[in-house]
């Protein structure tokens, strides 16, 4: 029975998830005629029902469009906005202006007001125009340019005008952050002539004495002195790569690490074989344990904070760890192999799959259901009385005394 029970849960709440799994962002309309009014879903909309509800109900026929999109555009932004007594926004909230607020609509909504121009099925009796689409890291920076514009539109109603502010599109939803483009600061990533290796780290920091941080040991990555160096396989393919990183001391320019780091290919993934500081053996240490960063050929190996521990091997025949001697690399993204001149591949994260936060959901949804479970199982049990009278016995008598 209680696995009967779990087997049915297990198949709601998956068809439930696959069904439910739409990304969305709000959406910020403004027209300098009346936009239509009506009560707005608080479930995802769809682009095309968002389109035929909402923007297809403009009274005039010739409409031109101007978009604004932002990065990362949130219904938290958009809260934050309103809190800070933003104008716009707070006009957005008022029943009498030309603006109208949508905080679920799917991120498809870009691609579909670029097939407005061509598209005439979806407003058979409208003529889109695309003036422009700009692009914004800021919800603020689009804010301030729509003001302008509308400024600009003033009170002119011989055409109508429509702005959006809507979410910028993302490729990939799988990659929950965009890789690190080298375009923007090329000058701060170290990159192979032949463009196959990578290589960006923010600072080096090493351990004192005692085991803590300390500020005099902080090093930078002197690109002009590192290299990096591959090997080809008789076959043709890079086999290895190995990083000769040299890092500087801005505060005692005569303190300078020199570091190598060695990766090879095998099979699907490509590893980090040996890492030395100053001709010492280190490893590197992810979620607790050594790792060798195993990661996919195309893939680009990331971490926020890479920990290297000074390892002996020849202490014993288990070599032995020194944890009190150690580094850390702050901001790490290293792609020895498939790389590009222009962006990371997909990004590897050192974050374990299961982490903390997993395990405690985890166990608590598992404590919640074995509650449900047990409760459920007894109420299943429950029988009606059956012990009644016989009306064919004798009558039961019960003697009481007064």
């Amino acid at each position: 029975m209680i696995f009967q029970i779990f087997s049915f849960l297990f198949i709601v709440l998956t068809n439930f998830c696959s069904n439910t799994q739409v990304y969305a962002s709000p959406v910020l309309l403004w027209a300098n005629v009346n936009l239509p009014r009506s009560t707005v879903s608080l479930s995802t909309l769809s682009s095309l029902d968002f389109i035929s509800n909402y923007v297809c109900q403009i009274a005039t026929k010739e409409i031109q469009l101007r978009i604004f999109t932002v990065n990362n555009l949130t219904i938290e932004g958009i809260q934050q906005g309103l809190q800070s007594d933003y104008p716009l926004l707070l006009d957005a909230k008022k029943t009498e202006t030309n603006f109208r607020y949508y905080p679920n609509v799917a991120d498809d909504i870009y691609q579909t007001f670029l097939l407005l121009q061509s598209n005439t099925n979806q407003c058979p009796s409208k003529r889109f125009q695309l003036k422009s689409s700009e692009n914004f890291d800021k919800l603020d920076d689009a804010l301030h340019e729509v003001e302008e514009k509308i400024a600009d539109v003033g009170v002119d109603t011989s055409s109508t005008v429509l702005f959006a502010i809507i979410n910028h599109p993302v490729d990939n939803r799988k990659l929950y952050r965009q890789r690190r483009q080298t375009t923007n600061n090329e000058s701060s990533v170290l990159i192979l002539n032949n463009d196959t290796c990578m290589f960006y780290a923010k600072q080096l920091h090493w351990n004192d004495v005692n085991g803590s941080l300390s500020g005099a040991r902080v090093y930078n990555l002197s690109l002009t002195n590192s290299s990096c160096e591959s090997t080809i396989s008789p076959i043709g393919n890079h086999s290895s790569v190995v990083l000769k990183l040299i890092w500087t001391n801005d505060q005692i320019p005569s303190d300078i690490v020199n570091m190598s780091l060695t990766t090879t290919i095998i099979g699907r993934y490509w590893t980090l074989e040996n890492a030395t500081i100053n001709d010492k053996e280190y490893r590197y240490f992810a979620y607790g344990m050594h790792s060798q960063m195993e990661t996919p050929p195309t893939y680009s190996y990331v971490c926020t904070t890479a920990t290297f521990v000074r390892y002996d091997a020849l202490y014993d025949k288990y070599g032995q760890y020194n944890f009190s001697k150690k580094f850390y690399i702050t901001d790490l993204q290293f792609q020895p192999f498939n790389s590009s001149q222009f962006s990371f591949g997909p990004p590897n994260y050192c974050t374990s799959f299961f982490t903390r936060g997993i395990w405690m959901a985890i166990t608590s949804s598992l404590l919640c259901l074995g509650i449900l479970l047990f409760a459920i199982y007894h109420l299943m049990a429950i029988k009606s009385n059956d012990r009644f009278d016989d009306p064919k016995g004798k009558p039961l008598f019960i003697k009481t005394q007064e």
